[in-house]
């Protein structure tokens, strides 16, 4: 239970018989950390609306932007994920959560002040090392305020942010387009002399500093649940021993999650450019009209994935995240695909939307997945290790595969829409048949760490 906390005022007893912490209390606590991830989505990815103004401001390509998005970022988010998720699972995770949030939204105002493509590649590999921290913290947070037979429910409110921080970037940066100019003639004293990308920047970045203080003064840590051994030094070998027991469960939920996740990053750092170059669309137009869309439908989407996976398991279905997973892939092949292909802008907008009805299916299934099959004393640094998949492959290949595609194979305007298209196709494809071979592998996992558990 929370710091503080009396037994009367928590939120019930688990299936083992502990206390978890106050009900009303707990979900508070997924609300900031929901807006944390809203917040990390919006700084990371507002960058996808700016790509006409910083192409002409520092004369790059599509391969280079590419990187800007994905490498700059996923570079240092990976590989601080693991070191991160072995501190969170051995030492307070509250203070862990506020520096990281102070330095990306530092680090993403500051992405206003670069002068040179090489300071703003710098700049977005501060942004990876504070956003780093956010995933492994709140995976093993939400573990300890949600008792496992409704913390699928938490995961699936805590994906709302995604949701919401994407469609915010869109909508928000579109707006922030506009606020720029006022700013830059009614404010010359701050912004004079600012071309509007750069306080586009500076706008993204501000509100994490004020939610940063209130994680600080509102949020307790609360007791771990289900610990077998926090004080051993660092090792990664009972991590290890862990997946090499379970490598089908592991390996296949791990990487067909992240397979979904290059499509969705390629949908979020490359869709407004298809808008804007195929469909003719501006910028603040397309960052609406996305955003507007996009906004409900994922949210609902997200909220409703948590509850599909209790639906599952209460049905029987240990390999409810499994399957809850592969319909975000059959989703990129039969939505994704032509969203990329149609002719009208309109059309490609329902496509759009009718794919967003089950992207976050894959975040929600990621988590909780991995928290039922992995003991509390391990949960941040598997999640450490999903990061560093989703930042070394999804992040990385989404954004760059694309802009690899459209710099030496389909080269034309429209060479956008045939990369998106075959990026869709082959890992929605692989995602799918990487998820059904390793349902049976799963059900073994979820059945043996309900065992201990229950032991």
């Amino acid at each position: 239970m929370t710091e503080g906390a009396s037994p009367a005022a928590a939120g019930g007893h688990g299936k083992t018989g502990e206390i978890w912490p106050a009900r009303r209390y707990a979900w508070y606590v997924i609300a900031l950390l929901t807006l944390a991830y809203a917040l990390a989505i919006l700084d990371r990815v507002t960058i996808a609306l700016l790509i006409q103004p910083l192409q002409a401001s520092m004369h790059i390509n599509d391969m280079q932007f590419g990187l800007l998005q994905g490498m700059a970022f996923s570079l240092v988010y990976s590989v601080l994920g693991l070191p991160i998720g072995l501190l969170c699972d051995r030492w307070k995770r509250v203070p862990i959560l506020v520096a990281g949030l102070a330095l990306w939204s530092v680090a993403t105002m500051a992405c206003g002040l670069a002068r040179n493509y090489e300071e703003l590649f710098a700049y977005r590999m501060l942004v990876g090392v504070g956003e780093a921290v956010l995933v492994p913290v709140a995976a093993s947070l939400i573990a300890d305020y949600f008792s496992p037979d409704i913390r699928p429910k938490a995961y699936g409110v805590f994906t709302t942010g995604s949701a919401f921080g994407a469609g915010a970037a869109l909508i928000m940066g579109g707006l922030f387009l506009v606020w720029s100019n006022h700013l830059i003639d009614d404010v010359p004293a701050l912004f004079g002399g600012m071309e509007p990308w750069q306080v586009v920047f500076i706008l993204c970045g501000a509100p994490g500093i004020v939610l940063a203080v209130i994680v600080m003064l509102t949020c307790k840590e609360p007791a771990r649940k289900g610990v077998v051994n926090t004080s051993e030094s660092f090792s990664l070998r009972p991590v290890f021993h862990l997946i090499g027991r379970h490598p089908g469960a592991f390996g296949c939920l791990m990487l067909g999650t992240v397979l979904n996740l290059v499509c969705v990053y390629a949908i979020i750092g490359w869709f407004p450019a298809l808008f804007i170059r195929v469909h003719g669309w501006g910028a603040a137009e397309t960052g609406w009209l996305m955003g507007s869309v996009g906004v409900p439908i994922n949210i609902f989407a997200a909220l409703t994935s948590g509850w599909a996976i209790v639906w599952l398991n209460r049905k029987g279905h240990l390999d409810a995240p499994m399957i809850a997973a592969s319909f975000c892939a059959i989703a990129m092949v039969a939505f994704a695909v032509p969203a990329s292909l149609v002719s009208s802008g309109t059309l490609a907008l329902v496509f759009y939307a009718l794919n967003a009805v089950f992207v976050n299916w894959n975040i929600s299934a990621a988590y909780s997945g991995l928290s039922l099959i992995t003991p509390n004393e391990m949960r941040g640094q598997v999640m450490a290790l999903q990061t560093i998949a989703q930042g070394l492959i999804a992040l990385t290949a989404g954004n760059f595969l694309v802009g690899l595609l459209t710099d030496t194979v389909f080269r034309s305007p429209d060479g956008i829409a045939y990369a998106l298209a075959v990026l869709f196709a082959v890992c929605g494809t692989g995602s799918f048949l990487i998820l059904m071979a390793g349902r049976k592998a799963f059900v073994r996992a979820a059945a043996e760490a309900n065992a201990a558990t229950a032991g």
